[in-house]
């Protein structure tokens, strides 16, 4: 063996030693953290009470690991997240298998341990979300496919592949993008086509087509509710021309895949070397092809309408290979450095929900940061890749211990208003089952808000003796929560929690009595200009249900309506 040998780093071991310390950290903070579910898991929650082949606004994936879950550890909070952080570790170890094979065991190492410290991997290792359970099946139909393309996958690799596609739709519909990325490397990679045009290639489609077709023919047998809600989502009804949210698309994206990241990444693409290079552009533009086009249409989407910022996260483990080979690869480049410095300060700037001094300080540190870096690595673009490992890894202490000590945190962080949605739900419960216990159980209980809705529907578990409604604002259900009929409990004694004050108008007047017996509120904290974030519901006995028609009339009569609104904080003149 030689000196060079001897000291070359075992990168499996290392990654793996490092993904299994994320992995415990990270269930520690889900086992340790008082924060409750917020309404799409205790949404997620319900649906896994009763399994089936999709429900009314995602496929069924999540729900049925769900239902694992708590089915062994109980309906608890840490028990419906228990499989966020597994899901993630699993899919960047399939990371370190792809980028091994693309470019070396340096490239996987730096691949899986960026995307395993990605700021949204970490807030999405503490929560269960359908990004989460998507990942993995995206990152190991990465992999496979690879094989495909270097002619090695065998039967069981193409098999898998069609499993893990197939089981990606049943996780999110976004794994359609990985179709489009497929058909992409199918057309102008020779290697991948010719594996795929095979007797194999066809056994693997099959197998995604047959796992994918009885969620098709749930959707089928009832109304196509998942594909219908998908479409509705992207909210394409309003002005369909807003290009001032490109600069938040951007914002956004440094967000979830962390600035200096999402800045290489676009370095990267920008200088895609397939000219001086053959192979390692042929490598580069076959990962493009899975990054490129979700960026692009998710893009377009917010210039049309609205993108969320989670909307492009297929495109981030392709990605992850992608800027740790640009980064090793790329040779020493001041000006990139100096943009990325001042461009990752400026998102800081224009972060939400922080104070103006927070973000100033925040992108400063963030910029002297990487100066420093750059002395230390000789403007060698690795470094760039270790100072945003740095930044999230910080970045990602401080959220975890943000999660396991919200109380104490949560105040000299500015996190209240980011926190708000998982916070307060059980005491609020508590203290409604308390009212009815000394009021009365009422034939009904009935509420304004979807999030409450959820919120109430897992903390109360079945404590109250009544069917938990929400009301509906239009004709029919427009989501989940809407679905439960409106007739029969809700025609007799009917105890209505209030959230929206705008909406209780509206909500007297479909009953012949509506009186007003009471409130229940929980303190959250406070927001960045010192107003008190509180969630309060008042309390309203109301009998005679007689719905009005939701005309266009009646839209205008209650437009402007509002009934025991709180003072405005700050005091409006």
């Amino acid at each position: 063996m030689t000196h060079t040998q001897a000291r070359t780093p075992d990168y499996s071991r290392l990654t793996a030693l490092i993904l299994l310390g994320l992995l415990a950290l990270r269930l520690a903070a889900v086992l340790l953290s008082p924060l409750e579910l917020y309404a799409d898991e205790a949404q997620y929650w319900r649906w896994g009470q009763s399994l089936d082949w999709g429900y009314y606004s995602k496929p069924p994936l999540i729900a049925w690991l769900i239902h694992t879950s708590t089915a062994i550890f109980g309906d608890t909070a840490w028990a419906v997240r228990l499989p966020a952080a597994f899901l993630h570790t699993a899919a960047a170890w399939c990371l370190f298998l792809l980028g091994r094979r693309v470019a070396g065991p340096r490239t996987g190492f730096l691949a899986a341990v960026g995307y395993a410290l990605m700021p949204a991997v970490w807030l999405s290792s503490a929560v269960l979300s359908t990004d989460g359970v998507l990942m993995p099946l995206w990152s190991v139909s990465l992999y496979l496919l690879w094989r495909v393309r270097e002619g090695d996958a065998g039967w069981a690799g193409f098999l898998g592949l069609g499993l893990a596609v197939g089981a990606g739709f049943l996780a999110k519909y976004a794994m359609i993008y990985f179709a489009i990325g497929l058909v992409l490397v199918a057309v102008f990679d020779k290697q991948t086509r010719r594996g795929l045009l095979s007797a194999q290639g066809g056994a693997a489609l099959a197998l995604a087509l047959a796992v994918i077709t009885p969620h098709l023919v749930w959707n089928a047998l009832n109304d196509f509710a998942t594909v219908g809600h998908t479409v509705d989502n992207a909210n394409l009804g309003g002005h369909l021309f807003n290009p001032e949210n490109v600069l938040k698309f951007l914002a956004d994206q440094m967000g979830v895949f962390g600035p200096v990241s999402f800045l290489g990444l676009l370095a990267a693409l920008f200088f895609l070397r397939a000219s001086r290079r053959p192979e390692t552009g042929q490598q580069e533009l076959w990962l493009s092809a899975f990054i490129v086009p979700v960026l692009a249409i998710i893009l377009f989407q917010s210039v049309l309408s609205r993108a969320h910022a989670n909307w492009a996260a297929t495109a981030y483990p392709a990605a992850s290979v992608l800027i740790a080979i640009f980064f090793l690869r790329a040779r020493p480049n001041r000006w990139l450095w100096a943009v990325i410095a001042v461009l990752s300060a400026v998102g800081f700037l224009i972060a939400p929900d922080f104070t103006l001094l927070a973000r100033l300080l925040a992108g400063l540190a963030v910029a002297a940061g990487i100066g420093l870096f750059a002395l230390a690595f000789r403007f060698r673009p690795e470094g760039l890749f270790w100072a945003g490992l740095t930044l999230h890894g910080v970045l990602g202490l401080i959220m975890t211990a943000a999660l396991i000590a919200p109380t104490a945190l949560s105040g000299p962080l500015d996190l209240d208003n980011a926190l708000k949605r998982t916070r307060g739900w059980d005491p609020l419960a508590d203290q409604l089952v308390a009212f009815t216990r000394q009021n009365g159980t009422p034939s009904a209980l009935l509420t304004d808000e979807r999030e409450v809705w959820h919120g109430l529907d897992f903390y109360l578990k079945d404590r109250i003796d009544a069917p938990l409604i929400l009301w509906r604002y239009n004709e029919g259900p427009h989501s989940f929560a809407e679905e439960r009929p409106l007739t029969g409990d809700i025609d007799g004694d009917v105890l209505v929690a209030s959230y929206r004050p705008n909406r209780r108008p509206a909500i007297a007047a479909d009953f012949a009595t509506f009186e007003r017996v009471g409130a229940i509120s929980v303190d959250l904290g406070e927001r960045a200009n010192g107003c008190p974030i509180v969630r309060e519901l008042m309390l309203y006995r109301a009998s005679g249900y007689a719905p009005l028609a939701r005309t266009d009339a009646w839209v205008e009569r209650f437009d402007d309506q509002t009934m025991n609104a709180p003072e405005p904080c700050p005091p409006q003149d």
